[in-house]
């Protein structure tokens, strides 16, 4: 019963904004609208990723340790140099582009067009 009423009264709320944009969390109709821009979070996770998987490699299999690649580097440095940093540079730009909504009210973020 209470799911029905709480619908209703959003509607009515939309109807009465006329397609005009609030926050989800305190209701407010200060909206701003930015791009996302570039991920740091994103890229520092994905460099983590890849330390944690050489240092896995390096305890579980210690003769790669022994193997000489390009530049006079191991494979561990192989992987963490040649492919660790170029991935974990790119995939901070992975979503750049996206819309970005933020409440001048409450400081709630979120991303235009989801829900």
């Amino acid at each position: 019963m209470s799911t029905a009423l709480e619908q209703s009264h959003q509607t009515r709320n939309m109807k009465n904004q006329k397609g005009k944009v609030l926050c989800k969390k305190c209701k407010s109709n200060q909206i701003v609208a930015n791009k996302r821009g570039y991920s740091f979070r994103k890229m520092f996770n994905s460099l983590l990723i890849t330390i944690i998987i050489c240092f896995a490699l390096a305890i579980f299999f210690p003769s790669l340790d022994n193997v000489e690649g390009p530049g006079n580097l191991n494979i561990i440095g192989f992987i963490l140099f040649y492919i660790g940093f170029p991935v974990a540079i790119i995939r901070g730009f992975i979503g750049r582009s996206d819309i970005v909504n933020g409440c001048m009210n409450c400081g709630n973020k979120w991303i235009a067009g989801g829900k």
